[in-house]
């Protein structure tokens, strides 16, 4: 068969209808999202300095959320495929024991060292509950959205998408143009939607049978173990994609992070378009390496379609996002076009990443994940460390694109024996 008469016939099946829900799902909420940031961006709405504060914010979920997780979304997208049905019930009723124990005690540490956080981040006291209470929400949802993958419900993602979407967007924009709470409006918007999402993942893990099982020491036991590692991968991942926020308000200011913050949000497509594609290859990879015979040459096939779609997808966001910075967002954000390309540069160099360190999550390789994490957290902070503060804004992009590229060389060495199964597999 001819590589043209592969393409339709690929393009007519099942599985190429299912991926599109999936892509378009976390376009079109991503997609609004973005039109959404053309009213934001209006400093009668939200200020660039408000902009840079909702920007340490998002960061600060970041750096939260690892702690909360404590690897519980990755051992429930591996687990699933492993764990016999009431066995599965009892862990992920045990997976919420831990993450609801850290809010808590982030709670705490967040109102003792509020003052530090204060002075060099200019942190807010609503911070204090508000960053745990919205991580953890995350982090309800993101169980949400894994199991509705797993269990291979596109059109449930897809409803699932536009809800949050509907409830986020409808909530901020009136609180944000028409109540004129300008940041408060927004985070408000955020707040509430996670809120009712959470209350719908409930109903849909009561419904499936996943909630009220057994809280077992097993499994306490096996998450710490593994939480270590993939807490670790976590910090990494914060270090290589929102530390640099941080060293931006420390060594310059909050206008400064906003109007990077911007470009960052822009060069994110490459970022959101792999996410949303992988959300899709993910089960599929897991469910050929969970088989007797593993099928090399399939995953391969898949990494071909990914690396393809997504460069299209880095190139189309270097071309056309100066016309929309042109004709959409305020000027004072431009000066962050100089360096949008060197950040989607680096989300490219991270969606390969992702691909070839979803092999380490699945075998649950902890002494690899927890090496390599480490590794990409050293490299991330003396880089934007450096970079940032002798470059400022631009050191920031050019260290996000540098630290992007070195991990990927470190994930693919590390992950060798896999690759090498995969790029010299042949039908």
């Amino acid at each position: 068969m001819s590589i043209y008469k592969k393409i339709i016939s690929f393009a007519k099946s099942e599985a190429f209808a299912t991926a599109g829900i999936y892509t378009f799902t976390n376009f079109f909420a991503k997609g609004v999202a973005f039109i959404l940031l053309f009213v934001y961006s209006n400093p009668l709405y939200i200020s660039v300095e408000e902009n840079g504060l909702l920007s340490l914010l998002s960061s600060s979920i970041l750096f939260l959320a690892p702690f909360v997780y404590l690897g519980a979304l990755q051992s429930t997208s591996t687990d699933f495929f492993k764990l016999t049905k009431s066995e599965f019930k009892d862990y992920f009723t045990t997976s919420f024991v831990l993450p609801l124990v850290v809010t808590f005690l982030s709670i705490a540490v967040f109102f003792v060292f509020f003052e530090t956080f204060s002075k060099n981040f200019s942190f807010l006291k609503i911070f204090i509950w508000l960053i745990p209470v919205l991580v953890f929400l995350t982090f309800c949802s993101e169980q949400f959205v894994t199991l509705i993958r797993n269990n291979n419900e596109p059109f449930k993602y897809l409803k699932v998408g536009i809800a949050r979407l509907v409830f986020d967007a409808g909530i901020s924009i009136g609180l944000v143009v028409f109540f004129a709470w300008h940041w408060k409006g927004r985070v408000a918007g955020i707040l509430i939607s996670q809120l009712i999402i959470a209350i719908v993942a409930f109903f849909y893990f009561k419904k499936r049978g996943f909630v009220f099982g057994k809280v077992k020491k097993q499994y306490l036991k096996e998450e710490l173990i593994f939480a270590l590692p993939i807490i670790t991968m976590q910090l990494s991942i914060f270090s290589l994609t929102a530390s640099d926020k941080f060293f931006l308000a420390k060594y310059e200011n909050n206008h400064a992070v906003g109007v990077y913050g911007y470009a960052c949000i822009f060069a994110s497509i490459v970022n959101i378009f792999g996410t949303a594609l992988m959300q899709y290859l993910l089960p599929k990879i897991y469910a050929y390496l969970s088989s007797v015979s593993i099928n090399y040459y399939a995953i391969k096939k898949h990494f071909i379609i990914f690396l393809a779609a997504t460069f299209a997808v880095l190139a189309l966001v270097v071309l056309v996002t100066p016309l929309m910075y042109k004709y959409f967002i305020h000027e004072s954000y431009h000066p962050g076009l100089k360096y949008l390309y060197l950040i989607a540069i680096g989300y490219f160099f991270w969606g390969i990443t992702y691909f070839f360190y979803s092999f380490l999550l699945y075998h649950k390789q902890k002494r690899k994940i927890l090496s390599l994490a480490l590794l990409g957290i050293l490299i991330s902070l003396l880089s934007n460390w450096f970079f940032i503060k002798k470059f400022g804004e631009f050191g920031a992009a050019f260290s996000v694109c540098f630290s992007y590229f070195v991990f990927l060389c470190l994930t693919i060495i590390f992950t060798f024996d896999f690759g090498k199964k995969i790029i010299f597999s042949f039908k």
